[in-house]
């Protein structure tokens, strides 16, 4: 008996094994699973932006069935601006949007010539030099030793400037006055040639340091101002256009890069017309955002020709400052995307 509860102890071992690496090698196979892409924002999920990266997991399922599986993550629900570009490397994101210079903080000052005060002094400007003159393609190559690829870029909105107190149309306007704004080098810079004292501060303290006064203004898009209602405390709306202030889309170049060709195309064909429908539709609610801010009682005014060459001449120490940080060469590849 004792013989016979061995063998039939054995037997049962060798079935074991034969049906787990039957399940093995069935398993290994994953070639059929549908790729994930987790994209995180911290944008509301009420934006633009999220809607239409919501859109792109609709349009990969009906270009490639059951290939992608798109989740998106808004609100910061993945992390703060640093967690989740750190994540495009831990790969807990696939694909990240967010201001430029939360990508070149890492990159480098090569990479941060894209927010350069009045590089693009005009959405009509940015749109031609980011993706008719190479503005694009200069910004992946100075950003693609860190591991990013930009495939393209949302429209966040040209930068402007809202503020608890005044208007500001020159230098001395703005003399004396906190304008907070998100901590990197070139801001501080920028800011400080325009006559302001740049106060950087995390973004989950401001809407308490405006509506206290611990700060007078704020540099953002219009967009941003709408969906935080900031025009309710700060009701002055200075059109400045001082930096386009673009929201690259990006994801791990080595990611990317190992997609099947296939794939990447489909992919990437679809984030292209993302966010060029994205760009149309923020393009046009900037119009309905001004009117509803002066319905609800804030004032706006836009720069003059005249005030406007005035801040350009302001910030040129900023330029020469980046010219002998990053060298004549590249400064000029930058200057060269700039429309005629």
């Amino acid at each position: 008996m004792k013989k016979l509860l061995i063998l039939l102890l054995a037997l049962a071992m060798c079935l074991a094994t034969f049906t787990s690496c039957g399940s093995s090698s069935d398993d290994s196979d994953d070639s059929d699973d549908p790729i994930v892409i987790k994209i995180g924002h911290t944008d509301s999920s009420q934006r633009s932006t999220h809607t239409w990266s919501v859109w792109l997991g609709e349009y990969l399922e009906e270009q490639a069935p059951g290939r992608f599986e798109v989740e998106v993550y808004s609100d910061g629900q993945l992390g703060d601006s640093p967690d989740l570009v750190a994540g495009l490397g831990l790969n807990t994101v696939t694909m990240v949007f967010d201001l430029s210079s939360i990508f070149t903080t890492v990159a480098g000052p090569a990479s941060s010539c894209i927010d350069l005060p009045y590089l693009y002094p005009s959405y009509e400007d940015w749109v031609a030099g980011t993706f008719e003159n190479g503005g694009l393609e200069l910004f992946n190559e100075t950003i693609e030793d860190s591991d990013f690829y930009c495939i393209d870029m949302y429209y966040n909105g040209m930068r402007q400037v809202i503020s608890r107190d005044k208007f500001y149309h020159s230098s001395d306007d703005l003399d004396g006055q906190k304008v907070r704004i998100s901590q990197n080098d070139l801001n501080v810079s920028m800011w400080k040639a325009m006559g302001a004292n740049p106060t950087p501060m995390a973004w989950g303290e401001v809407v308490t340091a405006l509506s206290q006064g611990q700060v007078n203004a704020l540099d953002h898009s219009l967009g941003v101002f709408n969906d935080f209602n900031f025009h309710e405390i700060a009701p002055y709306v200075t059109l400045t256009n001082h930096a386009s202030s673009p929201f690259p889309v990006v994801c791990s170049k080595s990611w990317i890069e190992s997609l099947d060709p296939a794939d990447r195309e489909v992919l990437e064909e679809g984030v292209h017309q993302m966010c060029a429908a994205q760009r149309d539709e923020e393009r046009a609610k900037e119009a309905d955002y001004l009117e509803r801010f002066e319905a609800e009682g804030a004032a706006i005014e836009e720069l003059s020709e005249e005030e406007v060459a005035a801040f350009i001449e302001a910030v040129q120490p900023v330029y020469d400052d980046m010219r002998a940080e990053i060298g004549d060469e590249l400064m000029d590849k930058w200057l060269a995307t700039v429309p005629e």
